[in-house]
This record gives C-alpha cells, structure tokens and sequence, in this order.
C-alpha cells in the first residue's frame, strides 16, 4: 500500500519505524536479530547512566574543594539533562547505522579498531586527551579481556555473514566501537577533563559492567540461526586487509602494498613514545630533574637498543633483593654502568631519547607501585624486583606502553590480582603460591633479553595455578555461604514466628500450660513451615490460625456456644497432633499434651454452667482423678493445682462428731467407709450437682514470650550512623576486598566480602582460602567505616591504575607551568 501523500510523518529524520528498517536492512535476518538487541541493551544501559549521572555528579560538587570546581558539576549536571535524550538516541542510531554498513557495498566500511581507544593510538588525539584515552583503553581492555572467547565467536560469525570484514577491533557490537560511538555523542557537549572521565567511569559502570550477558546472547541468537553452530575452540581472527590494484590485473595486500602493517603499527608506537617524551619533557622542565643524557655527556653516537639492553645485562641483580630500585637508584646504576663502559672503551656514549624516557617512564609506574598503600608488602617486594625485567622488555618491545593485553602488563595485573589477599603479617615462606611467585621473578631476572612470549607463558602458568586454587577456594567459600545463609534463614523463620505468637498473646490472661505449649512446641511446627514454605505461604496461616483456634479453645464460653466449642476443641488437638508428627514426635509422647488440653478444654466447657450438656457434665463427675493424674506425668505435661474440696466433703467434715456416722472419709470421693451406707450419706448431705474443676495456674502475659530479631533497616534508623558511611554500605557487591580492624589497636587483616545476607542484613567476610574471619550487621559495618577501620580495596588492574596516575600527574605538572 502506498503511502498517502497527505499524511505527514512527525519521525525524527532517519529514524524510521522498526519496520521501515528491517523493510530497508540489507542485514541477513541473523544480524538483524542481533542489531535490535544491541540497539535494546545499548538503550537501556544509557537510560540507567542519565539516571545515576545526576547522583554521582551532584556528590561530586558536594564534595568540591571550591567554588569555582563546584559550579563546574553543577554546570555538567545541567548539561548531560539537556543533552541525555539527544545522546541516547545519537548513539542507538549511530549504532545501528555502524551495523547495516557491515553488508553495504556500496559504502567504505570506516570501522575503526581498538587501537583508537588504547595508548598505541595517542597519534590521533591532542596531549590535553591523554588522560581520557588511558581511561578508555582501560576500560575496553576490562571488557575484551573477560569476553575474548565471545568477541572472537561473534567476529568469527559476522565474517560469515557479512561482505566487509571483521575482526575483534572492528565488530560495531565490541566494546570499542561502543565506546567510540559514546565518546563521539558525548563530543557534542563542552566537558571539562575531569567531567568527561566521571562520565566515562559512569559508562563503563551502567554499560560495560553488564555487557558480559549480551555477547553471550548474541552468540546464542546466531547459533540458534544455524550460524557456525559447531564453532568452540577460539580460532586466531586474522586481520582482513583490503586488496589493491596495483596494475596488469594483479593484487596484493594493503599492508604489503604500503609496507606491511607491523610498520605502521611500530610508526604508531613512536608516536606514542614521541607523545610521552613531550609530557616527560615538560616534567623535567617543572621539577629540575636532570636527564640522563646530561649526566653521561651529550656528545658522543648514541646507544642503540640492544647495546643498552647489554648494559643493563650488567646491573647487579643482588641488589634487587631489597624491594627493587628507586627512580634516583635506578638512574645512578645507569649512569656508572655507562660511565664504565666509556672508560673501558675510551669513548663517550649518549643515550637516545627514547630509550631515555623508557626508563623515566617505567621508573616513575613503579615508583606509583611501590608507594601503593593498597598493595601487600610481600608484593612489593617481588614487583619491586621485576623492575628490571621489565624495563628490558620495555626497551625492546615499544608496544609495552601502548598494548592494553600485552603479556607483561597482563602478568603485572595478574600478580597484583592473585595476591590481594595476603595479609603483612602471613608468614608466606610455605604459601605454594608466594613459591610460584618467587620461580617467576628469577626466571625473569636471570634473562637478559626476556621477550613477550616469555612473560605469556608465565602468565598461563600462574592462571593455571590459580584456577585450581580458586576451584579448592570457592568450594569452601561457598559452604560458608550457605551455612550463614541457612543460619540467617532460621533467624528470620524464628523472629517471624516470635513476632506473631507475641503479637497473640501480649495483654492477656492465659493458662500456664496453654502459653508454654504454644513457645515450646507450636513455635517449633511455625519455624518448619515458615522455612519450608515461607513466612507468606498458606501452610504458615493455616499453622497461626491453629494457635489463634488453641487461645479461643480455652477462653470462657459463653451460653449456648458448647456445640461449637466442643467441634473447635475437637479440631485443635487434631491439628496439634498433625503438627506433632510434622516435628517427629510420635502418637504416644505427644499424648500427655494432648490429654492434658482436653481435660482444660473441658474444664472451661464445665464453667459454662447449666447450659452444659448434661453427658459433659456426668463425664466430668465420673472422671477417675487418679487416672487423670497418671495420665499427665508425662514429660510435657504441666504440674497441676490440687483438687479443691467440694460442697460435699465440706460438709462432711463440719458435721457434728457426735453422730458417729462418718469413721473414715475417702480422699478422692470424700465418702465415708464401709459403715456408710450411701442412702444414709444422702440423709445426711446433700450432694453438690457438681464436681468442681481442678485449679488452673493462669499468668498474665505482659512481656513478649519469645525473643524477636530486630530488622536490620530497622537497626539502621535507630543508630546515630554517618549517612555517607551508610551510602558506602549500601554501594558494596559481593566479591570486592577489604582491608580491616577490628579494633584501632589490632593488626589489619584482608578479606573479601562473600555474602550479604539478606534475611538478617549481614556481611560475611572470608579469607583467600574462603573460610569465615567476620560478619557485621550493617549497621555495625557503617560505624566501623565512619571510624576509618575499613576501607575498599581498588581490584582496578594495577598497570593501568599506576599509567593512569602517572599520566595525571605529568599533566598537573604541564598545566602548573602554564
């Protein structure tokens, strides 16, 4: 049908409906599958940014430490409102566009890789952007680096489907491309640097963090298309090269035809090493720190990288023992290394500048490293020491700096990763894992040239070592988990049960025996079935209505109400007894309880007076006591009050002695012997037209019978607790590190926060080995954060912590000389 002229679409241009585009994709049906999903994860994980950016921003400029700095958030909060909607849908569309170009030959496919967001790239971007690319090479080398395996499937699968190529740098859905489409929209508004890097950490916390379940999703869609179904090992993706024509009908790679790219990657990696060298230079410039090629001599042919290497092939590696060298102690080995050398060899050697700012630079991450208060001081010790490898390594292979998965960098983040646990005060001499540590860092040492291959397959053996540990670690983690669960879990079931039984029986004028049958025994059969079935569920209102049915069963009666009364008591001991089994007590220990509640049950029927059936009352006269008696001596059964005297034996015992009637009196029946006769016993007394129930012992209930657990948010209103230690509580997940005390005199210990209970509120701390060391209410765990006796680990990947904090400073440094 077409469409009416007359009719005006009010769409945004371009944005067409759902099925104007799939009427217009050039996608296969697989790919468009996997586009609107993405297009919806994508849409909801930006709505999710937007409405945490006012929060995070706003904390930001409560915080600020001027004027001036506050304005600026506030002026950004203004911003992004303005701009969210117009942002979210830029990068939706963009993402969407990026998509169908993967099938358009009639387009250039300007896909650009994951090297314009890492260090290897910094060509492409101002010094003042420096900071911002870290930040957004780390946070792609986080997604690429838990998702390879998925990446690589799903890149494996476009290039089946699609006419341009497509590898993990260049898939529109990777994290890169992401990223990039995010920067570009955020491109739209005028951030100050320290905005923008906020904003960018609000990205990787709503989009990337929950990224992991989409690729999963889109492999799945594909395999369930019929995709590569049988795909499970990750193959190598090669990167496709475009072919050009270079005459007489023959071709020949891009990267042959203009030199190959490892080129022009190394062309990119003096690029980088040219930024750097500027940045490092204006440092100088700042501090008045003097290069090393004025402390050696400028003149004189500079070394070339391998006869530096050889001299560092001579540093002492002894000396390392100690924790590594300083910047300053690092520098001065170097300067008397080459000062013996041109004295052995009679000529005056300089060192090249990029060589040069190598070893500043790598001096100034380990110096971050070792002043790292988050780091164990026995992987100080060891990192301190690999100091010296890796500047070898740095100084032969450039990409050091600006690979994000590069195997050494991989490793220093692994080792930082796997030791967060040790504590200071562990004696490590006999930990497996410290004796791993220490095999790395001498192999390590004891090669002169050591290459990345190298530091690659260290790396594989440490995650193999790891991953078994780990395995033997979560095992135990998780039974602590589920014992402290299972313990919150009958807490809960028990104040559940407390809170109802006191709520029933407070302010009122009960039985003794009724008030403890219902603590001992009923709130037993409540707890089962509260955790059988839940507080909420219809086994735990039919067991509340049987002990509501139990108190109304022994409440006074009132005329006219014995029928009724007489089917309720009936139906409460068979309830009773139904709840007996529930706990496992058999017909004829349950029994003493049972008969004693008939026998108060019918007691309370006896004081209905008159209205009485008269078999009810014949029982209750005829009932033989002394059976009764033997009857409730069992363990269950309450001590009852004694008989009182009836009108009968009251009046037998004030008759006058002279009669001579009465020689003996029977203590159960108050009748005399065998010389009584019973006509002469009714000429005498008159027989009352009743016996008289047996003393009850009754309490008032003025305090709650069983214990109730306070609720934790509860506890949380009534302590005086600083509202941002709360706020810190509330933000923590499961599977971060701490560093605690119990006290502000005892030694600080490192766990991780393994479970928080949701049934009491608590937060279950274990060690590296997965076993309990402390759990706090959360009440308690936000005082003890106000008092500063706790404190959350950075698990940021410690290559990228330290680039990020020296490149931050070089900049305060550029900007202070400005």
């Amino acid at each position: 049908m077409a469409r009416d002229p007359k009719i005006i679409s009010f769409s945004p241009a371009g944005q067409g409906s759902e099925t104007d585009r799939e009427r217009t994709s050039v996608l296969p049906a697989p790919l468009r599958s996997v586009r609107k999903e993405a297009v919806a994860f994508l849409k909801a994980r930006l709505s999710a940014l937007f409405d945490n950016a006012d929060d995070s921003l706003f904390e930001m400029a409560d915080r600020a430490a001027s004027n001036s700095e506050q304005a600026l958030f506030f002026e950004a909060m203004r911003a992004v409102r303005l701009h969210r909607h117009a942002m979210s849908s830029n990068c939706c569309q963009q993402l969407g566009r990026n998509m169908e170009a993967l099938n358009d030959s009639a387009s250039t496919v300007k896909a650009r890789p994951i090297a314009n967001f890492a260090i290897d790239s910094l060509s492409l971007v101002q010094p003042d952007d420096l900071e911002q690319t870290v930040a957004l090479d780390s946070m792609v080398g986080r997604v690429v680096e838990r998702n390879r395996q998925g990446l690589s499937h799903l890149a494996i699968r476009f290039n089946s489907l699609v006419k341009s190529p497509v590898d993990e740098t260049s898939n529109p859905v990777g994290p890169a491309a992401l990223a990039q489409i995010f920067v570009d929209a955020l491109g739209e508004m005028t951030l100050d640097i320290k905005v923008r890097i906020i904003v960018l950490k609000l990205f990787e916390r709503y989009v990337f963090n929950s990224i992991d379940p989409f690729y999963a999703t889109a492999n799945a869609q594909l395999v369930s298309a019929g995709v590569l179904p049988d795909l499970k090992s990750v193959a190598p993706v090669q990167r496709h090269q475009p072919a050009v024509n270079i005459g007489s009908g023959a071709t020949v790679a891009a990267g042959q035809a203009l030199g190959g790219y490892g080129a022009q990657e190394s062309t990119d990696q003096q690029r980088v090493l040219s930024l750097f060298s500027e940045l490092i230079g204006n440092w100088r410039h700042a501090s008045g720190d003097a290069a090393l090629s004025r402390v050696t001599g400028s003149s004189g042919a500079p070394l070339q990288s391998s006869e530096l290497l050889g001299v560092l092939a001579q540093v002492p590696v002894g000396e390392l023992e100690e924790g590594g060298f300083r910047r300053q102690d690092l520098r001065t080995h170097i300067s008397q290394l080459l000062q013996e050398q041109r004295d052995h060899q009679g000529q005056r050697r300089s060192l090249d500048r990029i060589d040069e700012d190598v070893i500043s630079l790598v001096s100034m991450l380990f110096d971050f490293i070792l002043d790292d208060p988050q780091l164990p001081a026995a992987l100080k010790a060891m990192i301190g020491r690999l100091q010296l490898p890796i500047l070898r390594l740095a100084i032969s292979d450039k990409r050091f700096f600006g690979q994000a998965s590069h195997p050494a960098r991989r490793l220093l983040n692994e080792l930082a990763r796997v030791t967060m646990g040790w504590n200071d005060q562990d004696d490590l001499r006999r930990d497996q894992l410290h004796v791993l540590l220490d095999s790395i860092v001498q192999r390590l040492l004891a090669e002169p040239t050591p290459q990345p291959d190298m530091f690659s397959a260290m790396h594989g053996e440490l995650t193999s070592f790891v991953n078994t540990e780990k395995r033997r670690s979560d095992l135990l983690e998780q039974r602590t988990r589920d014992a402290e669960e299972g313990k919150a879990r009958i807490e809960a079931a028990r104040g559940e049960v407390a809170a109802r039984l006191n709520a029933m029986l407070l302010g009122r004028t009960l039985p003794v025996f009724v008030v403890d049958l219902l603590r001992e025994t009923w709130s037993q059969v409540m707890q089962m079935t509260c955790l059988r079935e839940g507080p909420d569920s219809a086994g735990m209102q039919a067991t509340a209505e049987v002990a509501r049915m139990l108190l109304q069963s022994v409440e006074p009666l009132a005329a006219g109400d014995v029928g009724e009364r007489e089917a309720l008591n009936l139906r409460v001991r068979e309830s009773l007894a139904d709840g007996l089994t529930l706990l496992g007590i058999q017909a004829e220990q349950g029994a003493p309880q049972l008969v004693r509640l008939k026998q108060l049950q019918q007691s309370v029927l006896l004081e209905a007076g008159p209205a009485a059936p008269d078999s009810v009352q014949t029982e209750t006269q005829e009932r033989d006591h002394s059976h009764v008696a033997q009857e409730v001596q069992g363990p269950a059964a309450l001590d009852m009050a004694e008989p009182e005297e009836t009108d009968a034996q009251a009046a037998l015992q004030a008759a006058p002695a002279e009669t001579g009637e009465l020689q003996q009196t029977n203590p159960m029946t108050g009748l005399s012997g065998d010389k009584a006769a019973p006509e002469s016993i009714s000429a005498t007394v008159k027989p009352a037209p009743q016996m008289q129930r047996p003393r009850i012992p009754v309490m008032e209930v003025r305090e709650p019978v069983l214990e109730e657990s306070a609720a934790p948010d509860q506890a949380l209103l009534a302590g005086d607790t600083d509202p941002a230690a709360v706020a810190w509580v509330e933000q923590l997940h499961t599977g971060s590190w701490f560093e605690f005390q119990m006290d502000p005199h005892s030694a600080t210990q490192r766990c991780k926060l393994a479970a928080i209970i949701s049934f009491s509120g608590k937060y279950i701390f274990v060690n590296r080995a997965g076993m309990k060391v402390a759990e706090f209410a959360r009440v308690d765990l936000a005082q003890h954060h106000a008092a500063g006796l706790i404190r959350l680990l950075d698990d940021n990947q410690l290559f990228d912590r330290a680039l990020e904090s020296v490149i931050g400073n070089l900049r305060q440094l550029q900007a202070g000389r400005h």
